[in-house]
């Protein structure tokens, strides 16, 4: 029998030897580089002589904001103007200038990136079985020793190294860059949130980092189950890459356009996020909680992997 290790592997040279691959890591790092540019330029363009009369009329602002929303506001858009306000107010009372741009200010701004980070994932995991019928190459590959389960996984396996491999590239990145465009003497500096008590905190930047990489983490590794799903489900490379990126990017707008249904929890994108728990958001549905959704993640999480499973392991691969 072929051992896993030996098919994580091969599975990681086909990804690694092919020119698409390093074209998606020069994509990401050109998108890093025109962000902490952009960052950087603003920084350079902003007065921080008078921070604390700009803070005060952007607190200002706020509040005659949110005395203005409508009662039919969206929850998430108020809690925000309420959370902008707390911050604001906290920052001027412990005299922190919460507009200076630091290391960190590009690392947290990476997280964006997150969102082309799976997307370049999510094309790979897309392509992993069906390219091997596209290509021809899944004889070939059903004739060695191995399993197909043991295959399937080893190509699953293959494609979370490649999301990994990218997420890590991806903070590296951000701290070079952000050290490089406001220096590497800001470690220390505070980040300010709003926690579930509605009290405003400090916490060390790092911790708010890598807090946030978590949790895209967990959307990260749904979308690319999915992906691999439809992947096993489709003969054409293109298919599934196409269908797998029209149900990420259109997935969370169904969900809020059909928010006042109760059966609107049960959906993956109502769940895949889970930061509102965590930073006292509000969910899409009032009634759901963060046990709720994580069962819900670990129910599709599972389906996803038996559906793979079931259509690789018995599909008919003769000519």
């Amino acid at each position: 029998m072929s051992s896993l290790g030996a098919l994580v592997q091969n599975e990681n040279m086909k990804i690694f030897r092919r020119l698409r691959t390093w074209i998606m890591v020069l994509l990401l790092l050109g998108a890093l580089g025109l962000m902490t540019g952009l960052i950087k330029w603003n920084d350079i363009h902003t007065d921080q002589t008078n921070w604390r009369q700009q803070v005060e009329q952007s607190l200002q602002n706020n509040k005659a904001y949110l005395a203005k929303m409508p009662d039919d506001a969206l929850p998430e858009e108020r809690k925000e103007i309420e959370d902008a306000i707390k911050t604001k107010e906290y920052a001027l009372e412990h005299d922190i200038n919460p507009n200076e741009q630091t290391l960190w200010d590009i690392v947290g701004a990476s997280t964006f990136m997150i969102l082309l980070v799976t997307m370049l994932t999510v094309i790979v995991a897309a392509d992993m079985v069906a390219a091997e019928f596209t290509w021809g190459t899944v004889k070939l590959l059903l004739v060695r020793p191995a399993s197909r389960g043991k295959i399937l996984l080893s190509k699953y396996i293959s494609t979370l190294m490649f999301a990994l491999f990218l997420l890590v590239l991806t903070f590296a990145a951000s701290v070079l860059f952000g050290g490089l465009a406001e220096g590497f003497g800001s470690v220390s500096y505070p980040a300010l949130y709003v926690g579930a008590d509605g009290a405003v905190h400090e916490q060390s930047m790092i911790i708010s980092v890598l807090q946030k990489y978590g949790l895209n983490a967990v959307q990260l590794i749904m979308y690319v189950t999915f992906a691999f799903m439809i992947s096993a489900a489709f003969r054409s490379s293109a298919m599934a890459i196409a269908f797998s990126l029209f149900f990420m990017l259109v997935g969370n707008t169904l969900v809020m356009i059909f928010r006042q249904y109760e059966w609107v929890k049960y959906v993956l994108f109502a769940n895949i996020d889970l930061s509102p728990y965590l930073t006292g958001g509000t969910p899409i549905r009032p009634e759901m909680t963060l046990q709720f959704s994580v069962m819900m993640l670990i129910a599709y999480f599972a389906v996803f992997h038996i559906v793979s499973w079931l259509l690789f392991t018995k599909r008919d691969v003769a000519a």
